[in-house]
């Protein structure tokens, strides 16, 4: 292999590394569904909650923000009560993480759900965030991102519907995302890269 090249591949190595994203199924590619929709009971595929649904591109007119699937808030929940999907993680106490995420309303414009991140548990909750979006509309995707600080404890990420309530249409969402930016892990991967170019130098 060329000089060159190696470089570039170690670059890309490093850079797909720094930018994997600790939300697992963000963009709800997983099942993958040939048409129409679907909802999981089985809370498989990263996402835990009531059931989880899935729509696949194109369906009812509604194009997904990335890739051929998203999910959908209110779907069907059991207990008549707010619905809510939300994965865990780990942190690093004082490392930063970015996260992202695209909306759209399904039925109208008053459609809105919840986003909180938080250590704890789900009866005890510490909030890192808790924001409301209000904003989206049916014509479009919005998007939004923003960055916290971690604690080095367990982290809830929980979108949970606020209107409709209880209800099985609203809020559509794709392209969930939260990354480790802090400094000492750009560095760490950088540190690797440099020492497979030596590796690869030296067996040339």
């Amino acid at each position: 292999m060329k000089f060159k090249s190696v470089i570039a591949v170690l670059a890309l190595i490093a850079s797909s590394a720094a930018n994997a994203s600790l939300i697992s199924n963000g963009s709800f590619e997983a099942p993958g569904i040939q048409s129409g929709w679907t909802y999981l009971s089985d809370n498989s595929n990263g996402w835990q909650g009531d059931n989880i649904e899935v729509w696949r591109s194109g369906f009812n007119g509604v194009t997904s923000y990335e890739g051929n699937q998203h999910g959908e808030l209110n779907a069907h929940p059991h207990d008549g009560t707010s619905f809510s999907i939300y994965q865990t993680f780990a942190t690093t106490a004082n490392s930063t993480y970015a996260y992202s995420l695209a909306y759209r309303a399904r039925s109208n414009n008053d459609e809105s759900f919840r986003l909180e991140i938080f250590t704890g548990d789900l009866n005890n909750r510490d909030h890192v965030v808790n924001f409301e979006f209000i904003d989206h509309t049916t014509r479009e995707w919005s998007t939004f991102a923003s960055s916290f600080i971690g604690s080095g404890f367990n982290t809830y990420f929980m979108l949970t519907s606020v209107n409709p309530t209880a209800a099985t249409v609203g809020n559509f969402i794709d392209a969930v995302v939260v990354n480790d930016v802090s400094a000492p892990t750009s560095i760490a991967l950088l540190g690797i890269a440099l020492a497979g170019l030596i590796s690869v130098r030296r067996r040339a």
